[in-house]
């Protein structure tokens, strides 16, 4: 004998864990409302437990090639060079996001990151959600973000700015995995013996020489 529906309703609310969602579900037998309600259900708790969704889109014409970026609901949580789409995604997901392709939540970044890239606008002004980084990485990048256009700091500086002076290359190793280049601006931080230091993909240097020398940095 099927349940009442105000069973199922009371049994499977929002917010149940996804078990007891397969069970309301399973006990809504052959009444097609019940069973309806009882889905739905399922699909809600499904999508609460993916985590809140994280919204991706690919810009492609930028002088420094396609680019990922990300964005969820405290600001960019992702720019990436030279990945898949199934890399990223994953990404998203190890960060409780649940990813979405969308272009319009992530318009409004991308047509900035873009400009700025194409030298039309020399401001780039977004919301960053580091809230994932370590309580060191957080640091390294916020006084990164700190560093003015036109201008280059040393991992040296920026260890003795976040008050860890012998932890050069511990800035080093988070600015390598800053995970939202070009708005945490990682290129302008360089080796104190007058090299570039690292940057990701496979462009590297010449992908850091372009950024120096989009914003008037001339780096010999």
């Amino acid at each position: 004998m099927n349940k009442p529906n105000n069973w199922l309703e009371h049994n499977a609310k929002p917010g149940s864990t996804l078990e007891h969602a397969l069970d309301a579900a399973y006990a809504a037998g052959p009444n097609a409302t019940a069973a309806q309600r009882a889905q739905a259900v399922v699909r809600r708790t499904l999508a609460a437990e993916a985590g809140p969704p994280m919204y991706y889109d690919l810009v492609q014409d930028t002088p420094l090639g396609p680019l990922w970026i990300a964005v969820g609901a405290h600001g960019l949580v992702a720019i990436e060079y030279e990945s898949s789409e199934e890399s990223l995604r994953a990404y998203l997901t190890k960060l409780g996001g649940r990813p979405e392709r969308a272009s319009q939540p992530v318009a409004a970044a991308a047509e900035q990151v873009r400009l700025y890239l194409l030298g039309d606008s020399q401001v780039v002004d977004l919301p960053v959600d580091l809230s994932h980084l370590t309580a060191f990485q957080q640091r390294v990048l916020q006084e990164t973000r700190r560093v003015p256009r036109g201008q280059v700091r040393t991992y040296m500086q920026i260890a003795k700015r976040i008050g860890q002076p012998k932890a050069v290359r511990a800035v080093g190793q988070a600015l390598r995995h800053n995970p939202i280049p070009i708005v945490v601006p990682c290129h302008r931080v360089v080796a104190s013996d007058g090299t570039l230091g690292g940057y990701g993909g496979k462009m590297r240097d010449a992908r850091k020489l372009s950024l120096l020398k989009l914003e008037g940095v001339n780096f010999a």
